[in-house]
């Protein structure tokens, strides 16, 4: 029989996944209670395997919610980003690609069932009979659905693994050339074809569109932080900030922070810029930061 303490060891599992089903930690964290009550109102059962049983239940949970989910982001005003999660970022020398922004709006765009099989197979290593089990669908479906959903995801951009010293070391040279506006230090940090995720949320100043390709990203960056200079008493700082399995980066007005800032860098070049402005998004990084 599972107990309390058993189901506590397989919590953040069961979050993890359905925080990469769904996007949102909150909604992650309410489907893997209501698998859990599920379990309480089914009167305790034994189970032969618990972490199979519990996935079962959060992958069709999540299945349902993302339903509502779809319709929800449908209404979102501008790019989309997923919730953070922060994580103690003092001593982390490995990513975590799994939980990248960039992977997380890729697989966005799959279908539900591509989504689960994708995730369950290529990202937690599960083989295909697993996730049938999971799924509640045959073994040989569960690969065609993990394979469509490669076809679908082929053609992205490779994301080269660059350990967190190098992307700190991009990020703090992007900061200074977008400060100075300097345009040759900024081709040397950019791709041509970047691409500038803004998510307000539609509740503060942002770009409401995808800005796409290195001269449109570079004067709108350039322009924002010369408009911060002339309407700002005070200074506007960066610290770092390790979410999303990856270091980024929290730019503070006085104590207030104003946005946070994540990277996908390929060949050594940002190739992809993620920048939270929504105000309910940065009431998590004013949360996990101040403790």
């Amino acid at each position: 029989m599972v107990s309390g303490d058993q189901f506590e060891v397989l919590r953040q599992d069961l979050i993890g996944f359905c925080y990469r089903m769904l996007g949102s930690l909150p909604d992650a964290e309410d489907i893997v209670q209501e698998a859990y009550l599920r379990w309480e109102q089914a009167g305790r059962p034994a189970l032969d395997s618990p972490k199979s049983w519990y996935l079962r239940v959060c992958a069709r949970l999540c299945l349902d919610r993302m339903k509502s989910v779809r319709f929800q982001r449908e209404k979102y005003v501008g790019p989309w980003l997923p919730e953070p999660i922060l994580e103690d970022h003092a001593d982390r020398v490995e990513l975590d690609e799994t939980i990248s922004l960039a992977l997380m709006l890729t697989i966005e765009r799959l279908k539900p069932a591509e989504r689960a099989a994708f995730i369950l197979h290529d990202l937690f290593g599960y083989e295909f009979q697993e996730v049938a089990e999971i799924l509640g669908l045959e073994a040989a479906n569960c690969r065609q659905l993990a394979k469509r959903a490669r076809v679908h995801l082929r053609g992205e951009k490779p994301r080269v693994r660059t350990d967190a010293a190098g992307i700190k070391r991009i990020s703090e040279a992007f900061f200074q050339a977008v400060n100075a506006g300097d345009l040759n230090q900024l081709r040397n940090v950019l791709s041509e074809d970047v691409v500038m995720h803004a998510d307000g949320g539609g509740k503060v100043s942002a770009a409401r569109d995808l800005i796409v390709g290195f001269h449109s990203v570079t004067t709108f960056m350039i322009r924002v932080f010369q408009n911060a200079k002339r309407k700002h008493e005070q200074e506007i700082t960066f610290r770092p900030a390790w979410f999303n399995g990856a270091p980024g980066v929290v730019s503070y007005q006085g104590e207030k922070i104003i946005a946070a800032y994540h990277f996908e860098v390929v060949d050594g070049k940002i190739a992809s810029l993620f920048i939270y402005r929504n105000p309910d998004k940065l009431a998590i990084f004013e949360q996990a930061l101040s403790r």
